[in-house]
């Protein structure tokens, strides 16, 4: 699987359990925003000592642990450590040198979930002017919406997400530019798609 849009074998979000008004719908979204958004700059303390910053310099990131959420299991990029519980967020789930960090949001989505565009621009007016909206992309025979951008103190990150059999799911990877060209960014996001598998 390459980054870019493909078409999905099957739908991003399937009949949710329970339906409600639209405003119940918006409101996941942006509680799903909130959570992410608290997950912040993660303190150096939940960073592993002695680990190295080097990212893979071929076409192909190194994997690293594997990481499980509520709805999927994947890798964490190499030179990253499984998240022992952070002070600021649940949803960080590995750490890297530098701040670098994959943070996974996972909210039960009341109602019919709204379209994947309209999924990525709420959370596109979340997120800042600094992000902008890429082609969408399959992970796993699931369309998700894709964003990037340039945050606080030099780190890129590329937001990823959907609504999964009626729940909402937000990946984010923050990776410092001191360590990780585009080049290495992009190697490094594809590794994690690539190992990414939704739970039945």
């Amino acid at each position: 699987m390459r980054l870019g849009a493909l078409p999905s074998s099957r739908p991003a979000s399937r009949a949710p359990r329970t339906r409600s008004r639209a405003g119940a719908s918006l409101l996941a979204l942006g509680l799903l925003l909130g959570a992410t958004a608290c997950s912040g700059d993660e303190s150096s303390s939940s960073e592993p000592e002695g680990s190295s910053a080097s990212a893979s310099t071929g076409a192909e990131a190194e994997p690293g642990p594997e990481v499980e959420a509520e709805t999927a299991t994947f890798e964490a990029p190499g030179g990253f450590v499984v998240a022992e519980g952070s002070k600021k967020s649940d949803a960080i789930l590995a750490t890297g040198p530098a701040g670098n960090l994959v943070s996974v949001v996972e909210l039960d989505f009341p109602g019919d979930a709204p379209s994947l565009e309209r999924q990525a621009e709420i959370t596109l007016m979340g997120l800042g002017e600094k992000f902008e909206v890429q082609d969408p992309v399959e992970v796993d025979g699931v369309e998700m919406y894709h964003l990037s951008g340039k945050e606080s103190k030099g780190r890129f990150a590329d937001v990823y997400g959907a609504v999964v059999d009626g729940t909402a799911v937000r990946l984010t990877l923050r990776l410092s530019a001191e360590e990780y060209d585009a080049d290495q960014r992009a190697a490094v996001n594809q590794q994690v798609l690539d190992s990414w598998t939704w739970d039945a």
